[in-house]
């Protein structure tokens, strides 16, 4: 068995519920009564929000216990997960980002079939997601790159107009000549979601500039992004990216004397336009 927390595995989880919602993947859902019975119960994801900590979930009992905490496994990945009730209301119910998800290996699967009394091998067949890539892979599978034809429609269309919405201003007019991939201003401050490879941790930082070869974004916190890192661009604004952009990063630069604020340069890797 393997545990993925919350705190740490933020790309782990993305992947997750996006695959459930993607393909409406049936979960099981109990709660444990004062009887020792399990109130037994499926759920298919409706929608979920990794920043505010939320998954909703289509109401399809009436029997819910709201303080009474809910056990979720789904055969299509084979992973569990604890969660807490936030809200039930207009045939909707949300819960809580579970703390960990545990990845159950098969000996823990024929455990949790018998704990539930239920047999779903018979209603789809079983699957474990692919979070780590193979064995010889540099890491894992959300780290590699995708091309624009192998990324989900809704990727394409939202690069494929921001890399076209914007105009280039006039200092990248007179030197497109001498770049691969001219980079275009946004007219208005947009922002962000960056990771590196030095931490888990989540950055919102503001676009200066992105092309289909590479982003410019600013920030105060310089030190965070020495040259030579690799990043990935996890999504803009409230829109999150099924598979990130990956890239290194190539400068590091003031935008202006004070050197209060900096502009870091990334070049994405080959093969994503």
């Amino acid at each position: 068995m393997k545990v993925i927390k919350s705190d740490s595995g933020f790309l782990v989880y993305q992947k997750i519920f996006k695959h459930l919602h993607a393909n409406q993947s049936p979960l099981v859902m109990w709660q444990l009564l004062d009887s020792g019975e399990r109130q037994i119960t499926n759920i298919r994801l409706n929608s979920f929000h990794l920043e505010s900590g939320l998954l909703h979930f289509e109401k399809t009992s009436d029997n819910f216990i709201p303080e009474t905490s809910i056990y979720c496994y789904c055969e299509d990945g084979q992973f569990i997960f604890k969660s807490e009730i936030q809200s039930i209301r207009d045939g909707v119910f949300s819960l809580s980002l579970p703390a960990e998800i545990k990845l159950l290996d098969e000996s823990d699967v024929n455990i949790i079939r018998g704990q539930i009394g239920v047999d779903l091998s018979t209603t789809w067949k079983t699957k474990r997601l692919n979070l780590e890539g193979s064995a010889d892979s540099d890491g894992p599978d959300y780290m590699k790159v995708k091309s624009m034809a192998e990324r989900s429609s809704r990727d394409q269309e939202f690069l494929n107009n921001e890399f076209d919405s914007v105009s280039l201003d006039e200092e990248e007019k007179m030197f497109a000549d001498k770049r691969e991939s001219p980079r275009a201003r946004p007219k208005i401050d947009k922002w962000v979601k960056i990771k590196t490879s030095l931490s888990d941790e989540i950055h919102f930082l503001r676009l200066f500039d992105l092309s289909r070869g590479g982003i410019g974004f600013l920030t105060t916190d310089v030190e965070l992004f020495p040259k030579g890192t690799a990043i990935q661009v996890i999504g803009f604004e409230e829109f999150d990216l099924d598979d990130p952009l990956v890239g290194k990063i190539m400068s590091q630069r003031p935008i202006d004397d004070t050197q209060v604020e900096f502009k870091i340069g990334v070049k994405f890797n080959e093969g994503q336009e």
